[in-house]
């Protein structure tokens, strides 16, 4: 056989893997070296070697060759023409009474929640035909790699056949695949992928890429602008207080295909109504204050008072309006339009304006920084979910649009190419938002400290990489003008 490639994923390993399979590619023409620049897992690192083969027939199998080499080959020819995926059942296994009951276990449960009948769903011997590969939307990151795999052969329609191979225990390393973290996340991939199929993943996921501060600079607007025409934006925040407003404006009229919606600002700006018709609002000097938290200690006082808050986003909305501009949507600086009272506030005004949109920061899943920085992160996600879901009720009454999803509260300033790639194969059924800040020119921190990578998400935003995980992963790009055609 001439005609055959070996493929071998580093999964950001620190033991001289890499550089060992990148001789082997040097040396060796059939053999191609693939890299995670960092480690992302068991199921992350099989899904980029699928996706990376070429041939018509795929096989995966582990590296410690749990089935001999002369059955592996005659195994391959009980490949028949209306089979699309060939699978493999231990025969003889040597793992310990634990083992045996967890494969047992997991082998029932994928069996009562989603009706596959195979006899063993985690061994790695899987044959698969590169057109029914191209078909399926593989998003584990972890061991429930295996099992995916045949759910989305059963999903899709396609004939699975299983041969029993004599199963071949490991004679170095440890198996962790037992352990109870590896465990927990198998449990928790099963519950995601079960809820995505509920969603009706079935069809395309659909994904909002909004670009927020659209107007707050120069170098933003080219960001978001650049990302519009060179990338994967399909819409972008409105931010009416910001110093580079009538050039955002101009933009945008000059690109009609990108939706627009408002960025409501009660922070770090100059708000848009005079200063003494919203005392509670504003500092001293006539500003907003210069952080979420130190509106929300007044908020939390008591001291903002409502009607002033409706006063001022009345105010945004109609000189977004005034500049000719169709908006589709609203949402805040620093998600502010969450708070109760003011989204009864946003909820109620939004109709009179024709708007119909809403975005809903509820982010299920996300990547937190490390250190005490990932644990404030984590916090502040986790309250902002639990405001979400209890004003949910709220939107819905108004006959509001949202999304099921959000990505990019964690992420907020840090996306690059790995953490946009991840999260767009990891999403949910249903209608996502993504939230991001690409930028021009990093400089424009020194004078805004927000500790944004603005030139990153933009390169992130561009990059052919996340043009291919949309496709991967079966995704629509869409925008909340076009969800909004028809009635909701």
């Amino acid at each position: 056989m001439s005609d055959y490639e070996v493929i071998f994923v580093d999964d950001g390993s620190r033991d001289g893997s890499g550089p060992f399979i990148d001789r082997l590619a040097a040396q060796f023409p059939h053999v191609r070296a693939l890299h995670h620049r960092r480690n992302r897992g068991l199921g992350a690192a099989i899904c980029t070697g699928l996706a990376q083969a070429t041939k018509d027939l795929v096989l995966y199998m582990d590296s410690d060759f749990p089935v001999s080499v002369e059955e592996a080959r005659d195994a391959i020819r009980r490949l028949t023409p209306d089979c699309g995926l060939l699978i493999g059942y231990r025969v003889g296994r040597a793992e310990g009474p634990r083992r045996e009951i967890m494969s047992w276990t997991y082998n029932r449960l994928i069996r009562w929640a989603f009706g596959l009948r195979v006899r063993d769903v985690n061994f790695a011997f899987k044959l698969i035909r590169r057109s029914l590969l191209r078909q399926m939307r593989l998003r584990s990151e972890g061991s429930f790699v295996d099992a995916e795999i045949l759910l989305e052969a059963h999903r899709l329609g396609a004939r699975i056949r299983e041969v029993g191979l004599r199963y071949h225990p490991r004679v170095a390393g440890v198996s962790t695949a037992a352990s109870s973290r590896v465990v927990l996340r198998i449990l928790g991939e099963v519950w995601r992928y079960w809820r995505r199929l509920r969603a009706g993943a079935a069809g395309p996921a659909a994904v909002i890429i909004n670009a927020d501060d659209f107007g707050l600079c120069e170098a933003v607007n080219q960001g978001v602008v650049e990302a519009f025409d060179h990338g994967i934006v399909t819409s972008a925040s409105l931010l009416v207080t910001g110093e580079a407003l009538e050039e955002a404006v101009a933009l945008a009229h000059a690109r009609p295909q990108l939706d627009l919606g408002l960025h409501l600002a009660l922070t770090q700006t100059r708000p848009v109504s005079p200063p003494a018709s919203i005392p509670s609002l504003v500092t001293s000097y006539g500003d907003f204050p210069p952080t979420w938290s130190a509106f929300l200690s007044r908020y939390l006082r008591g001291t903002i008072r409502l009607q002033e808050v409706e006063i001022e986003l009345r105010g945004q909305i109609e000189r977004a309006l005034a500049s000719g501009l169709p908006v589709s949507h609203l949402d805040s600086h620093q998600h502010l339009h969450m708070l109760p009272g003011i989204l009864s506030i946003v909820a109620r005004v939004a109709p009179d304006y024709g708007i119909r949109a809403l975005r809903w920061p509820c982010q299920r899943r996300g990547r937190h920084p490390a250190g005490l920085a990932g644990l404030r992160r984590r916090a502040e996600r986790s309250a902002l979910a639990a405001v979400c879901r209890r004003n949910a009720r709220k939107l819905a009454a108004n006959a509001l649009l949202f999304p099921d999803d959000f990505r990019g509260f964690t992420e907020a300033g840090r996306w690059d190419r790995d953490s946009l790639v991840e999260t767009l194969a990891d999403l949910d059924g249903g209608l996502t938002e993504v939230g991001c800040h690409p930028g021009a020119d990093d400089s424009i921190d020194l004078r805004l400290r927000w500790g944004y990578h603005w030139e990153q998400e933009l390169a992130a935003l561009i990059s052919a990489e996340a043009a291919a995980a949309v496709s991967a992963a079966g995704l629509t790009l869409t925008t909340f003008r076009d969800r909004l055609v028809g009635p909701l």
